[in-house]
């Protein structure tokens, strides 16, 4: 998985703004292991996923078109 750990903790965020990738105005939607939250957001329909964030600690951040790979790639979806 690209250097990332499948257990480290994450947080999944929703966009309140209109739109922008800016990291502002966000809701801190579920917190848990890696893996769960990709999982969860892979299970979604695109129009719930679609203005989600995950932040994994240690300053990475991955957005919906990111998740959706890893989900791919590890067998998620």
């Amino acid at each position: 998985m690209s250097g990332l750990d499948w257990n480290a903790e994450a947080t999944l965020h929703e966009r309140d703004d209109a739109g922008s990738e800016m990291q502002y105005n966000f809701s801190v939607l579920k917190k848990g292991p890696l893996r769960d939250l990709v999982a969860d957001v892979a299970s979604m329909d695109a129009s719930r996923r679609a203005r989600l964030v995950l932040d994994v600690s240690g300053g990475k951040s991955l957005n919906v078109t990111e998740m959706l790979e890893l989900a791919k790639q590890e067998g998620l979806t």
